[in-house]
């Protein structure tokens, strides 16, 4: 794989000087790709995925076999397995279940880390340091990878899998103890005109990303949330946060109608429905938090 990144990294670098031009020439408003992602893959530090190949074709106007054969580029399926439990994988701050998360992570690290193209690295990186911030609950685990990557993701419209990793970890600093949330409003609203249904990854990431923003929002304007979240779990079949979505319709009718017939009744299908998904750790979780609030 070695080999492979710096032929790419030369055939790229070769190309653009043929063509005069420098590397922010070629990366342009740095959307696709910055000049440091674009430097590492042309020194051979870093592998470019299929996407980046894909832009960078483009822009010096060759084909993407001319740069390299697609074959050589595919991601282990066990790598992928492993990343997509990641993803899905809730620790609810359980020891044992934040061991067996650390346990994945070394089998990634160990076993395909390092001849994984940059994107893939970073997937991992972010997941990281999503888990490092949530087990920890210190906002630092998260910082340097904000400052280097926020901004960037602030700029676009459609969002990669990794922006959508980022803008997780963004919302659960907010919620942590972030100091400048900013951004926090905005990038909100702009999460409920981003939902794209025909991608059932990105769904998933979505998911995540709104039930973060509900935890952390006024309860009067949980129903445009709540209301998105409902759409996506119909649409992607995926049943894993339903539990998640009666929780907050049991905070609302509490907070917002002064319903406690309504919060009591969406609660006990939160809990049902977390039996059903034989999960004990959220099933003790949202019977704590019951309790809680039929004590107020």
């Amino acid at each position: 794989m070695v080999d492979l990144k710096i032929e790419i990294g030369k055939k790229i670098k070769t190309m653009r000087m043929a063509r005069g031009w420098t590397q922010a020439d070629l990366c342009g408003d740095e959307t696709e790709l910055t000049i440091r992602q674009l430097a590492r893959i042309e020194n051979g530090q870093a592998m470019p995925t299929i996407p980046k190949l894909v832009y960078l074709a483009q822009q010096l106007d060759v084909n993407l076999q001319d740069l390299v054969d697609l074959a050589t580029v595919e991601l282990p399926k066990k790598y992928l397995a492993l990343k997509n439990r990641l993803i899905r994988y809730h620790t609810y701050g359980d020891p044992d279940r934040i061991a067996q998360q650390e346990q994945i992570f070394d089998e990634i690290y160990d076993e395909f880390y390092d001849n994984l193209p940059e994107e893939e690295q970073l997937s991992v990186e972010i997941l990281q340091v999503h888990a490092n911030v949530f087990s920890s609950l210190d906002v630092g685990f998260g910082l340097s990878l904000l400052e280097e990557y926020f901004q960037q993701v602030l700029k676009k419209n459609v969002y990669s899998s990794n922006d959508l990793l980022i803008i997780n970890v963004y919302f659960l600093c907010c919620a942590v103890g972030l100091e400048d949330k900013e951004y926090f409003e905005e990038l909100s609203n702009r999460i409920l005109l981003s939902i794209d249904y025909s991608d059932l990854n990105h769904l998933y990431l979505l998911e995540r990303i709104i039930i973060s923003i509900l935890a952390q929002i006024d309860y009067r304007d949980y129903l445009p949330y709540i209301k998105t979240l409902r759409e996506i779990i119909e649409e992607s079949k995926n049943y894993q946060h339903k539990p998640s979505v009666y929780a907050f319709e049991a905070k609302y009718f509490l907070e917002i109608e002064g319903d406690k017939e309504k919060m009591i009744e969406s609660y006990d299908k939160a809990i049902l429905f977390a039996k059903m998904l034989n999960d004990d750790i959220l099933v003790k979780k949202l019977e704590l938090e019951k309790e809680k609030d039929l004590a107020t």
